[in-house]
């Protein structure tokens, strides 16, 4: 029995290995999205060209002038385009839309939406809903996502005419800039808040000497100014974090903030990256901008990492949340000093690659993130100026009905 039972149990044994040795292979990471794609402006024609970075395919859309800003809708779906210029606001759709985990594949084309207010300037995007600060008019132009193909964006008149800023808060109420011309030049003295529709809710109680620069976390808002970091809370409430005393009359300008963070960065030329911190109410450096050696700096859409560009070619990643050095590397030749902004270039992130524009060889570089090594260079034409990611960075599954 036992001589009959062994060959048949080794034979059992044999087959069971051959059926797990069958099993697929996993497929090979992909170096970026399948579905993720690139905004990319030019230098010299009013174009936008739509990129996939995997296949190497382009679309090219005319637009209203060249050197737009670029700015990422909250879901990613809809590029949009601010000509200030021109005086006009214009949107792309990616035709990649997420839905309860899932992608939706659709044409690639411009939006019906367009807004024609005069001096669309500064930008925000949080939980579904954008608006554009129109410094001509004083107003905002807000959208959803979803009301961009049926042409149903507002525009809601909220102060008199200045160079205007706004943040939008978990509840869609808004934090704007208000001027009470208490302080020369176009820049705001205060902050109220009010809701989507333009109704006031909580008028601003600290008057300062002028505001530039907003962010926040759906929570908070932060703004620069030269009195400190005003703090302003959806309730209404507000404070200023000062500056720590060798800022003499510097102050930060640009401010950075990401939902999944507590704290922000701020950014002043004549001093450097700095982390802002409301509850200790703190501002510490993150990285001095010794010889005005930093060129651009961006958070990536999950608050994780802070990329920071100096004009040597370096990029460095910070850890978002500690501010500490995690990796550097070079991504592009040495900048010019006498460069304009028009022939420098600019990079943006998804969750696996960094993106730099390349007018010499008319293309777009790829570079791994884990490593910063070269990936490829895409070709796009012409002089491209301003790169931006859209679509999906996850690399959902796509069902379409």
């Amino acid at each position: 029995m036992k001589k009959i039972l062994l060959p048949a149990l080794l034979a059992g044994l044999f087959v069971a290995s051959c059926k797990k040795d069958d099993k697929p292979a996993p497929k090979p990471e992909q170096a970026e999205a399948a579905y993720l794609r690139l905004v990319v402006s030019d230098v010299d024609k009013a174009q936008i060209t739509i990129l996939e970075p995997l296949t190497k395919k382009t679309t090219v859309f005319p637009i209203k002038a060249a050197q737009p800003t670029l700015y990422a809708t909250s879901t990613g779906q809809f590029a949009t385009v601010i000509s200030r210029a021109a005086n006009t606001v214009e949107f792309l759709n990616s035709g990649i839309e997420k839905h309860a985990g899932h992608l939706h594949v659709h044409l690639i084309e411009m939006a019906v939406q367009k807004f024609t207010e005069a001096g669309p300037t500064h930008y925000y995007a949080h939980d579904g809903l954008n608006a554009i600060f129109n410094d001509g008019t004083g107003s905002i132009s807000i959208f959803k996502d979803n009301e961009l193909e049926g042409g149903s964006g507002r525009v809601l008149p909220v102060a008199a005419p200045h160079h205007g800023a706004m943040v939008i808060f978990d509840d869609h109420t808004l934090a704007v800039t208000q001027k009470d011309g208490s302080v020369s030049g176009t820049l705001p003295e205060k902050v109220k808040i009010i809701d989507r529709y333009g109704t006031t809710l909580h008028e601003g109680t600290i008057a300062t000497k002028g505001i530039h620069g907003d962010a926040g976390n759906g929570k908070l808002a932060a703004f620069g100014c030269p009195d400190g970091i005003l703090m302003v809370q959806q309730n209404g409430t507000q404070s200023l974090i000062p500056y720590p005393a060798d800022f003499g009359t510097a102050w930060l300008g640009t401010v950075l903030g990401s939902k999944a963070l507590p704290h922000f960065f701020g950014y002043t030329a004549a001093l450097g990256l700095y982390k802002i911190d409301p509850a200790a109410k703190k501002i510490t450096l993150v990285l001095k901008n010794d010889n005005s050696n930093i060129h651009q700096y961006m958070l990536d859409t999950d608050g994780k990492n802070l990329y920071v560009l100096l004009i040597d070619g370096t990029l460095k990643v910070f850890d978002a949340v500690t501010a500490q050095l995690k990796k550097e590397g070079k991504i592009t030749a040495v900048i010019p000093a006498a460069a304009t902004p028009a022939e420098k270039p600019y990079f943006a992130v998804s969750r696996k690659c960094v993106y730099i524009t390349d007018q010499a060889a008319g293309a777009v570089k790829m570079f791994s993130l884990p490593d910063l090594k070269e990936i490829s260079s895409i070709p796009v034409g012409n002089k491209p100026f301003k790169v931006l990611v859209v679509g999906d960075q996850e690399g959902l599954e796509v069902i379409n009905d």
